[in-house]
């Protein structure tokens, strides 16, 4: 029983920081030789702003006052040399909440938006492109993202790519998205190459839906999101799959499984690999794809 309230505990504790914003003040190239970190911070007055503030236990009026920072540079610093090369205007990147890829020779900068407190859609920024203090490239959602459904979203935040990113020797940058693609963009935003992950092939579907057991070794399955493939929404499929198979796939993540001795017959909803017209075992990580239904419209607005 100490184990059981140990695990969960464990469990409660985890979802309840697993959300907090990410912050960071420092980036550091592969080769640690650049560092970006806040520099400047600029007023474009000088006014003092007030408020007044209610107090409802003296049911009187404060006032408190206040100045408006108008914009804020980050500078890109030789660590050896400890000098400023350049600096990049902040005021609506927020970049202590992305993540910053700088390039060995310094030249080269690119801000990724990969833990968004923003909502999906295709016009979303996240991908910025600076060559020293200038600004090449913009990439929005749906530059890289082709199905609004391949999203993660937790309590507060989004994210559509893999954190494994960086420039490498040849100044190329690649990212894995949550579609398993895997991109490969120069120094200056433009597309090298997409590929699929090797993890699923040509005519494999990825796809989240309800299962529901019809006989034994079969189950259909209403789709309610494709993540790869050409399914669409509400679509029924009857697929085969065998029963102590599908136990493993209701219990996928969960670390519960059914009894051996029970037939899957409650209705659920997973993440499931379609290959060859059968149900596969997903051997790999995989995102939580909780975009709801509403992400099938989103596909649909450019």
């Amino acid at each position: 029983m100490r184990i059981f309230f140990f695990i969960l505990t464990s469990f409660v504790l985890q979802k309840m920081y697993a959300d907090q914003p990410r912050t960071r003040y420092s980036f550091k190239s592969l080769n640690s030789r650049y560092e970006l970190k806040p520099s400047d911070t600029l007023f474009s007055d000088n006014k003092i702003y007030t408020d007044s503030i209610y107090d409802s236990e003296t049911e009187t009026y404060y006032k408190t006052s206040y100045s408006y920072p108008d914009r804020y540079y980050w500078g890109l610093y030789d660590t050896q040399t400890k000098q400023k090369l350049y600096t990049i205007k902040n005021d609506s990147l927020f970049i202590e909440f992305k993540t910053a890829v700088i390039s060995d020779d310094g030249q080269n900068i690119v801000i990724v938006d990969d833990y968004s407190a923003g909502f999906g859609y295709k016009r979303f920024e996240v991908m910025t492109f600076y060559e020293k203090d200038k600004l090449i490239k913009r990439l929005k959602l749906g530059d890289i993202i082709q199905n609004m459904c391949a999203l993660s979203y937790s309590v507060s935040h989004m994210t559509w790519c893999s954190t494994d990113f960086d420039f490498n020797d040849r100044n190329e940058i690649k990212i894995k998205t949550h579609e398993f693609y895997n991109y490969t963009f120069n120094k200056n935003g433009e597309l090298l190459n997409k590929e699929s992950d090797e993890l699923i092939q040509r005519n494999d579907i990825l796809t989240v839906g309800k299962i529901k057991r019809k006989s034994r070794n079969k189950y259909l399955v209403e789709i309610k999101f494709c993540i790869r493939g050409n399914l669409k929404a509400s679509e029924i499929l009857e697929l085969k799959c065998k029963d102590s198979q599908m136990k493993k796939v209701y219990g996928h993540l969960y670390g519960f499984l059914k009894s051996k001795k029970k037939a899957m017959k409650k209705e659920f909803t997973r993440t499931i690999l379609i290959r060859n017209s059968k149900i596969h075992n997903i051997n790999f990580a995989i995102p939580i794809y909780n975009s709801d239904e509403s992400c099938n419209d989103l596909n649909l607005i450019e």
